[in-house]
């Protein structure tokens, strides 16, 4: 018999301040099959758009071990979007964000393909000084190109739930490493190729453009996966055939918010292509007129009363966002992460690259980032590779 302890090593701590790095020390011992990480704030008074969620606030998340050893690095959006790749829901009370009212999101952070996965585990014994550190910044008032947002007055609190598997006979095989492995700056009729840094194997790739208009949509028009110099090419497709693949491996990506918003005005959608639609609160039961989303332009337009009237004022609106890209995050579909035969060693290869093609169109102000879920087996001290 194996369960999973649930284990509070922080439980309704403050943030020391608006702004900074929290460290906190891991068990030093037993089998770590995730972290769960809850933070609960009560926004600033606003009476438009709240563009700012915790997850835009935490700059930088980070698993270390021995030190330096990166065994986890992503955003806080990156993390949301990872996580329904690694078929990880996220629940619907992390929806609200309002004005001078509670705002609680929740993360989890994998150590292995997906949540509880039994193979794949990071084992706190062979490493020393396992660490988790949280980047954060809560007075921003603006991410991504959208610039709405209300700076938190006070400091939010948080909560981290180790999930540790108590079983002495399993002996995982490995642990999955999460990170930024490469970036460009886009600019119109650009193409670069990705190099995917040689030695690891990967079990799956990443592509994100999350900023305000300069969606993976906009900025894309054709990607490839190139090996060993064009001796092989598993995939070359432009994005609306990349979207449709990700949604049949993946299912659609899906996300109820409630906020308080105005019409027409610039919202970051958590989804970037796929469609919206809900009700507006405050005393109406108006229609939210069914929208198509595409490349972040996150331009709702509502209306109340029969006559379809244009809403202007700000009202709290409830609305079902599915579709596919989490945050213009985009799985690279040569892989299956729970199939090893598609798996890459790269350390075999003489090179592997994601080649980037963009359009007369693409935006200038966004930086492509490919992501790499990287298998590490060998343990090292005290630094890896």
């Amino acid at each position: 018999m194996h369960y999973f302890q649930q284990r509070y090593l922080r439980e309704n701590r403050a943030f020391p301040g608006l702004a900074g790095l929290e460290i906190i020390d891991l068990p030093n011992k037993g089998l770590l099959s995730g972290i769960e990480l809850r933070v609960t704030g009560v926004n600033d008074a606003y009476g438009n758009n709240p563009d700012m969620w915790h997850h835009d606030r935490m700059t930088k998340i980070e698993v270390i071990v021995n030190g330096s050893q990166v065994v986890k690095s992503l955003t806080g959006d990156q993390l949301l979007g990872l996580m329904h790749y690694q078929k990880t829901a996220q629940r619907g009370h992390d929806a609200a964000n309002l004005p001078s009212g509670l705002h609680e999101e929740t993360f989890y952070i994998n150590l292995g393909r997906h949540y509880h996965d039994l193979e794949y585990m990071l084992d706190l014994g062979q490493v020393n000084d396992p660490e988790i550190r949280i980047e954060h910044s809560f007075g921003a008032t603006g991410h991504h190109g959208w610039t709405n947002g209300t700076a938190m007055a006070a400091a939010p609190s948080y909560s981290i739930v180790c999930h540790i598997l108590r079983d002495p006979n399993v002996v995982p095989l490995g642990y999955i490493k999460s990170s930024e492995v490469y970036r460009f700056q886009s600019a119109a009729n650009r193409m670069r190729n990705m190099t995917v840094p040689r030695g690891p194997t990967y079990s799956n790739l990443y592509l994100q453009s999350w900023y305000k208009s300069e969606g993976l949509g906009i900025n894309i028009d054709h990607i490839e996966v190139n090996v060993n110099s064009d001796d092989i090419i598993p995939i070359r497709v432009q994005i609306e055939e990349l979207e449709s693949e990700l949604v049949r491996q993946y299912g659609e990506a899906r996300r109820q918010e409630w906020v308080v918003m105005k019409g027409g005005q610039a919202y970051p959608f958590p989804i970037e292509t796929g469609h919206v639609g809900g009700l507006i609160g405050n005393g109406e039961l108006a229609e939210f007129a069914f929208s198509n989303i595409w490349a972040n332009l996150g331009i709702p337009a509502y209306v109340s009363g029969a006559a379809g009237t244009p809403e202007t004022n700000a009202h709290g609106v409830h609305m079902d966002i599915r579709g596919a890209f989490p945050f213009s995050l985009a799985a690279i579909p040569i892989f299956d992460p729970w199939d090893k035969d598609t798996w890459i060693n790269s350390a075999e290869l003489g090179d592997l690259w994601v080649r980037v093609e963009e359009g007369p169109a693409a935006g200038t102000n966004v930086y492509l980032k490919l992501l790499a879920d990287e298998v590490v087996t060998k343990y090292h001290t005290p630094s890896y590779p």
